[in-house]
């Protein structure tokens, strides 16, 4: 197997997508459920499902061969994610911005470097994990999630609900702020912006920031 995931594989992937969700920092507020619980309103088979992953995956290797996606989001900003067994790992322009798992860390990008990549359902969605937002942002990103979880395979009644669980998910304890020389950070727990907290991701923030602060919508 391709350690390479193509676009095809998971552009409407309803397995991969529900496998995915399952990860995010996600929760239902009302019911009090975290994601992974909420998106067993897509309804697959679970045996296949189980397959479909371990197969996907390729668990019997993933440790020394671990299934990545990468791409050009632009001409000066390329992206990837690695898919390790108990960890998703993140990067931009090789360097790394974050991971979802056990030791999580993530509010690295802002919304509106996010919407950048609004029109490209898999690169948005799969940063989505990744970007922190304040609670007033909320009415501006739903419909963009809504919109592109509509175009897979099962997720179309539920697409509401889930950008919800998602959307409370992305909320940040403080909003990020430029630093003159530095571009943005931000104070949150968890982020490798944060370099007031981790003083050994400064270096890198500044490289990143001098090209996500040339992105255009």
């Amino acid at each position: 197997m391709n350690n390479q995931i193509k676009r095809e594989e998971i552009k409407v992937n309803t397995f991969f997508w529900k496998f995915y969700l399952c990860w995010f920092r996600g929760f239902d507020d009302k019911e009090e459920i975290n994601i992974d619980e909420a998106v067993e309103v897509i309804e697959t088979n679970e045996n296949d499902f189980y397959e479909w992953e371990r197969i996907f995956f390729n668990y019997e290797t993933i440790e020394e061969n671990p299934r990545y996606f990468a791409g050009d989001l632009t001409k000066n900003l390329n992206f990837a994610i690695e898919f390790q067994e108990y960890e998703i790992n993140f990067f931009l322009n090789d360097i790394y911005i974050g991971n979802l798992g056990g030791h999580f860390e993530v509010c690295f990008l802002t919304l509106n470097e996010l919407l950048v990549f609004e029109d490209d359902p898999v690169f948005f969605l799969l940063l989505l994990p990744m970007t922190g937002i304040e609670e007033n942002e909320k009415s501006i990103l739903k419909p963009i999630i809504t919109k592109h979880l509509q175009t897979i395979p099962k997720f179309e009644t539920h697409s509401e609900y889930i950008a919800d669980c998602i959307l409370n998910g992305l909320i940040m304890e403080s909003p990020f702020q430029e630093i003159t020389g530095i571009g943005i950070t931000n104070s949150q727990n968890h982020s490798v912006r944060n370099i007031a907290a981790y003083p050994r991701y400064q270096e890198d923030v500044v490289k990143l920031n001098k090209v996500l602060a040339a992105l255009k919508k």
